[in-house]
């Protein structure tokens, strides 16, 4: 026979239980609220990164990334970091002009929101891509799973001078051909010189040649690209360009496109030439100009 003061306390935890699974099943009827507070349990969180590419064709010197760096902070102030290399599992790939995504699984607290933020740096530690999301609280036991699209922040350039010309008509047809000697050439975005390159060894780019100029760092959006060159010829200032010439493209990440322009000879007697440039693939600008002159 089972002990009577037993069977009385059986009897409440039966009662107890049932009171509080019933105010749970109504709680979770009449709440619409998001959790708060903290219990130390964790949820599972899955970030899946889509890394951008920077786009780029026939270019020696490309942006090479470094490391993938995603920090959670939540909304009881915690902070977690993660940092993705090649060396790491999962891993990056440092090649930038190859799209790719990374999986990175992580616990973290429940009954807090968490803010998500990834930035990839490449081996000079500028910022590269950079998204966030941010996960409303979960219980314990939760998986949320978070997909985020770093697209590059910046496009690479390459401007590249065609075929030199050695000399050049004057318009006027009874003055002879002037020898063309160009020892500078540059590159500007947004009106700030991004290269400025002499010629090396100098003291003149070589005639009959393509001679180029790339910058790696141009920011995405709308953007005024300009090519000059520079050379000494009778008494002409060679502060002064000899050919200028620009163009507003709209850099998108990753996308290729083709822009043509002329960049107009300024030297003496303006405007007896131009130089037909063609700046190609927005992801990476290419510009091919063609002197006027001779060879």
């Amino acid at each position: 026979m089972m002990n009577t003061s037993l069977s009385k306390i059986t009897t409440r935890m039966k009662a107890t239980l049932t009171g509080l699974l019933g105010a749970a099943v109504l709680a979770g009827c009449f709440s619409s609220e998001a959790p708060v507070g903290g219990t130390g349990d964790e949820v599972a969180v899955r970030v899946r990164m889509g890394v951008g590419s920077v786009t780029a064709l026939n270019k020696g010197a490309l942006i090479k990334l470094n490391k993938l760096i995603i920090v959670y902070s939540s909304s009881a102030n915690d902070t977690i970091r993660d940092t993705i290399t090649t060396a790491t599992s999962p891993s990056l790939d440092s090649v930038s002009t190859t799209g790719q995504t990374v999986t990175k699984n992580r616990t973290l607290t429940a009954l807090r929101t968490w803010k998500i933020k990834v930035t990839s740096r490449d081996r000079l530690d500028t910022v590269i891509h950079v998204d966030s999301a941010t996960i409303p609280a979960m219980y314990a036991g939760d998986t949320a799973v978070v997909n985020l699209n770093l697209s590059s922040r910046f496009a690479m350039y390459e401007a590249r001078f065609l075929t030199l010309p050695d000399s050049i008509q004057s318009s006027v047809p009874s003055q002879p051909k002037q020898i063309l000697r160009i020892n500078r050439l540059v590159l500007k975005v947004d009106g700030v010189t991004v290269r400025d390159s002499t010629a090396s060894p100098g003291p003149y780019f070589t005639a009959g040649q393509t001679h180029t100029l790339a910058y790696d760092y141009v920011l995405t959006g709308s953007r005024t690209v300009q090519m000059l060159a520079y050379g000494p010829m009778n008494y002409w200032d060679v502060a002064s360009p000899l050919y200028t010439g620009s163009t507003s493209v709209n850099v998108g990440a990753g996308v290729d496109d083709t822009v043509s322009f002329n960049l107009s000879w300024t030297g003496p007697t303006t405007g007896v030439g131009r130089l037909n440039a063609t700046l190609g693939r927005v992801g990476k600008v290419i510009i091919n100009g063609t002197l006027p002159g001779t060879l």
